[in-house]
Parts: structure tokens; sequence; C-alpha cells
């Protein structure tokens, strides 16, 4: 897929509705339709390409063709188009042990801890992208699309440190070992930390990126100058004096080692809104609210002029509603609004629940609804 004088004129506006909205301007509401997702949750399964995950031109494909829909449908938002080496969220724990089951037609996902005590840390070392677990499978998979596309090709699902750390010892015996072995968590933190970093390095230099471009947080892009973004999840479940200690500090380096960046969680952490106002770093959230609107117009009043908001969503199932009651409480400077419509679920209350919907109809809706509402 070749970037065409039209594509190019779009990406340009894009980027500088983008750009303007994490400078605060006042008024202005980037608006993002994501109907080209590079994962699969949510998809129709009979349009998942058997050998998404094993044939580095089918997963190539088949996100060229849902940008060519996306180009048709929705021509006037803010998204860019990109291409996205996905092999799920355990790649870099894949690295160091963990298995990785591929369910069919899903996202693939770890099973199983690795580290079992904090013996087990100090025989962790440092992966080798070029051999161990999925890092191989990315690294062919961004050179695949670098090759035949001039299309930005990103960095794979960044898990941050406390993620991948969590993921390999398992929550319980995390949030165990948060209170009895503090100095253990620190260890493992350390390592994750510095593992990121270099994976991420690798990556860039793949795809021909800057260290402080190329990050593209949930399809959502980041201007240059900010070149990072990692999934938090976690922070949902963890004590605010917690995170504090062991989470915020390591999310701090990998933040600053790429000139700024995002952070990316699902559900409510509103007890974590100070420690992400002091996280080194942080220049934007990109928060799925499930529906818990206080918490992004918490956000909004609390970073204000300082973290930009991304109020993002999987699309509802009373659409009109939840985004008139969005925009009715948002302050339009320092926010993107960028919602992701799924086939197979819908947001319904602060809950996700299976449905079936037309694709091609929901990005129409949500074209009219979020372009209409982000210019009232």
């Amino acid at each position: 897929m070749k970037s065409s004088d039209l594509l190019e004129a779009r990406i340009a506006r894009a980027k500088d509705r983008i750009a303007r909205a994490y400078r605060h301007e006042e008024g202005l509401v980037p608006w993002l339709v994501v109907d080209a997702p590079y994962w699969l949750f949510g998809q129709e399964p009979d349009a998942i390409p058997d050998d998404y995950f094993t044939n580095v031109q089918s997963q190539f494909e088949h996100q060229t063709a849902m940008i060519r829909r996306h180009l048709e449908l929705v021509p006037d938002d803010d998204y860019i188009p990109f291409l996205f080496p996905w092999y799920g969220t355990a790649v870099v724990p894949s690295a160091l042990g963990s298995k990785v089951l591929f369910p069919p037609k899903a996202d693939p996902m770890a099973e199983g801890a690795v580290v079992e005590s904090p013996e087990d840390i100090k025989e962790l070392r440092m992966p080798d992208p070029e051999r161990d677990g999925l890092m191989p499978k990315v690294l062919e998979c961004i050179r695949h699309m670098r090759e035949h596309s001039d299309l930005p090709v990103s960095f794979t699902d960044c898990q941050g440190p406390f993620n991948i750390a969590l993921t390999l010892c398992g929550p319980e015996r995390m949030f165990l070992w948060l209170h009895d072995e503090p100095r253990a968590v620190h260890e493992l933190m350390e390592l994750c930390t510095e593992i990121v970093i270099r994976w991420i390095k690798v990556q860039k230099a793949a795809a021909g990126h800057a260290l402080d471009g190329g990050a593209i947080a949930l399809g959502v892009p980041q201007p240059d100058g900010f070149g990072v973004w990692i999934s938090d999840d976690d922070c949902v479940a963890v004590s605010a004096d917690h995170y504090r200690r062991f989470v915020v500090p390591y999310n701090g380096r990998v933040l600053r080692e790429f000139g700024g960046g995002s952070i990316h969680f699902c559900g409510t952490a509103e007890h974590q809104i100070d420690n992400l106002l002091h996280t080194p770093g942080l220049v934007s959230v990109n928060n799925c609210c499930m529906g818990n609107f206080r918490q992004i117009y918490r956000m909004q009043e609390a970073f204000k002029g300082k973290i930009l908001v991304m109020a993002c969503e999987y699309a509802p199932l009373r659409i009109e509603e939840y985004y008139e009651e969005l925009f009715r409480g948002l302050a339009r400077r320092g926010v993107i609004v960028a919602s992701y419509p799924a086939p197979c679920i819908a947001l319904s209350g602060s809950r996700y629940v299976e449905c079936r919907r037309s694709a091609a109809e929901l990005s129409r809706t949500l074209r009219e609804v979020l372009g209409r509402w982000s210019r009232s």
C-alpha cells in the first residue's frame, strides 16, 4: 500500500490537529474511528485469516485491507494509517520463557508463571531479540511491512515494566511480594525496565524511527518528540502507595528514554490520578474508561495544561447517548476522542457484552456522531 497525494494531505491535517491538542489549544477535539485494528478482540471471526500469526504477508494484507476500508468509510477523521506487528501482549515474557497460547481466531496470551521465587529472578537473562521467544517474529514482521509499504510501521504492543513483571510471576505472587519481598520486586522491575527500553530501541531501528518518534498508542498517534507508549492496565488493581513506590519510577525511566510518552489503561484507576500526574515523562493518558466519565473529567481537571487525555472506548451499544453524555462534561482542550468499533463486542453500561453489528455501519455511525459532537 502506497501513500497518495490525497492521503498525504489527510495525514498532514491530522498530525497538525493532534499536535495542537497536545499543546492544549482551546476548543479543539481531534476524533478517530479506529476501525482498522491490528488486534482481534471483538472482530468478526470469519474475517480473520487463519494464518494471521504465522504468515507475515497475511497480517500485512489483512491490515492494509482494513485501512483501505477505513479511508473509504471515514474520510475526514484524524486517524493516520499505520501498520503494526501484532503478536499479543506477551512478547517480552515469551523471550524470558513464558508459554504463549494462540487460541483460534483470538489474540495470543501468556500461560503460567516463570518466576516462582525471588531466587528465580536472578536466573533471568537479557533476551536476544533475534533469537528469543516471539521477538524474532515481530522483527520479521516489521521488516516485511516496511519493505512492502511506505506507511509508518509501529513497534509492537508495549506492556509496561509492571505488567511484564506481573505476567512473569503471576498476580497473586506479585501482590504478596509487594508486601513481603519488596527488594525482589524492585530487582524484577529493574530488569523488566531495561528489557523494555532495549527492545523498543531494536524495533525502532528496524522500523526506521527516531527514538522520540513513531509512537501510536492503540491507534492514536503521538506527535514527534514523544516516542513511546506503555500499557499499564494493572494500575487499576494496585494501591496508590504501592504504585508510587514500585511502578512510577520505572515507568518514568521508560518514558524519559524516548522523550516522553503515554500510559494506557482500561477501567477505573481514579486513585492513581496523582501518581500519573507525577510520573516523569508522561505527556498523555490513553484510557478506555468503560463508561466512567467522572474519571475522564477528573483527569482533565488534574492534568490541565500538562497531560493530554485520550478518551477511548469500544463502540457502545447506544452510541448517540454515550457520546452525548461524554461530550456534555468534556473540556475541549488537551483531549482526543477515539472509538474502537467492534462487530462482536460492545460497551453496555460498565462492561463489555457480545453482540453482532455491521462493521461498515458502525464506522458510518461513529463518523457522523463523533464528527458532529467534536464540532458542536
